[in-house]
């Protein structure tokens, strides 16, 4: 199902929302949730990729700003990019890799979503810090 809400506006509503200007760069993610509610968010880093002011997540269907923070002296926010993700499955290639969050072990908090990568053999989650999970379960633990 596509989103309600388009990426643009998505940032539109963080800037506001963390009262950034209109040119603040800005890059957004789709999210597909794992939990109730389930649906999607856009996850909005603002600022340059290297020195990140702020981020959000946006509720795809709605547009409304369900989390947000300031990132302390303008840090990078960690999120891994697909290649990297898939490199740490140790798969050479990947028959899908999607960026998730669920409330589990691996990520506590929307702002650091996880990639779901299938390799075909299994499918695994990675986080922000590139450690692979094995599933959301509550007693699962990364390596």
């Amino acid at each position: 199902m596509p989103p309600g809400v388009a990426e643009t506006e998505a940032i539109a509503r963080a800037r506001e929302r963390l009262e950034l200007s209109d040119r603040t760069p800005a890059r957004a993610f789709l999210v597909s949730r794992r939990d109730p509610p389930q649906g999607a968010y856009y996850l909005v880093v603002l600022g340059d990729p290297s020195a990140a002011l702020g981020i959000a997540a946006v509720d795809a269907a709605s547009g409304e700003v369900t989390q947000w923070a300031t990132l302390p002296d303008a840090a990078t926010h960690p999120l891994l990019d697909r290649e990297a993700a898939i490199q740490r499955t140790g798969a050479s290639s990947a028959r899908r890799a999607e960026l998730v969050w669920r409330s589990s072990p691996a990520s506590r908090s929307p702002l650091y979503p996880l990639w779901e990568i299938d390799t075909g053999d299994k499918v695994v989650y990675i986080d922000h810090a590139g450690r692979v999970w094995p599933s959301l379960e509550p007693d699962a633990r990364g390596g």
